[in-house]
């Protein structure tokens, strides 16, 4: 516990020192990310909606969401397709609580291409709780699908007690 304390306090200090030289770029990022654009918030909403209707088991939203060639790298590291994904839906019994989603960031890959990251916390599960996002989405026949996604634990908290 001394160690962590030491170490936490080494970070700060380490921060604290090198904050004047990295105050421009913060400012910049900061910058960015309270302004997204048309574009930004367009996919920052979609990513929401497709979140909201895993949530609420809607599989022909997600079966219209989803590239045919959809590939999931899942928290555990198995890997699987957009069949796989439309198997596991269904109307939960008794909704839980949604998600937070928060910390978004959107990477314009091209202008029919753009990933979208992510934090987010899952009541309702345990282990798989904290997650870090990246959804890749493109732009096919005027409509956008999600072509890739990875979701990977946020280990330093997946052992936390409710």
């Amino acid at each position: 516990m001394q160690i962590s304390r030491m170490v936490t306090l080494a970070i700060c200090a380490t921060a604290l020192f090198h904050q004047p030289t990295h105050a421009a770029a913060a400012s910049a990022v900061t910058a960015q990310q309270s302004a997204p654009s048309s574009m930004q918030q367009e996919m920052i909403d979609l990513q929401k909606t497709f979140v909201e209707a895993q949530e609420r088991g809607d599989a022909e939203y997600l079966k219209n969401a989803l590239a045919d060639d959809f590939v999931s790298i899942e928290p555990n590291g198995e890997i699987s397709g957009k069949q796989d994904l439309l198997q596991g839906i269904h109307p939960p019994e008794q909704p839980g609580p949604p998600p937070i989603l928060y910390d978004f960031g959107v990477i314009k890959v091209n202008e029919t291409c753009a990933i979208v990251t992510y934090k987010a916390v899952f009541a309702g599960s345990r282990v798989e709780r904290y997650q870090h996002l990246s959804d890749t989405w493109v732009e096919q026949d005027g409509k956008w699908k999600l072509k890739f996604q990875q979701s990977t634990l946020n280990l330093w908290s997946a052992e936390d007690a409710d």
